[in-house]
């Protein structure tokens, strides 16, 4: 009989499909401040549809805690208790110019990231 031992592969680099939506999301935003919050919430989505899953072992984290920073308010409830905003463009909605800034400039860092780990 043989003995089958199973071991993790740890991911050296993010999945192709990581790569090509951090890539869309990052060319929909806009670098003048005045327009951020706007092309934030235009790019919303994203960060409900790449799991952090997907991105390597060292790049997956930033991405989570990428999301749980544009999610930190939840979603705006109306008086029933029914969901008006979703939790990222309420975020968004309550954020500064300036942390808008900060939080493109994380996502464009981290896209620069996963660019890297296909070169």
């Amino acid at each position: 009989m043989y003995t089958i031992t199973l071991t993790l592969m740890i991911m050296n680099k993010s999945n192709i499909f990581v790569h090509i939506e951090l890539s869309k999301l990052v060319a929909g935003l806009t670098t003048n401040a005045s327009h951020l919050k706007q092309s934030l919430k235009s790019q919303a989505g994203y960060f409900n549809i790449i799991p952090p899953k997907y991105f390597s072992e060292a790049l997956g984290q930033e991405w989570e805690n990428i999301t749980e920073q544009i999610k930190q308010k939840g979603p705006k409830l109306d008086q029933d208790g029914k969901v008006v905003v979703n939790a990222v463009t309420n975020t968004i909605d309550q954020m500064s110019a300036q942390e808008c800034v900060a939080l493109a400039t994380r996502i464009m860092k981290l896209n620069e990231k996963v660019k890297l780990e296909f070169e």
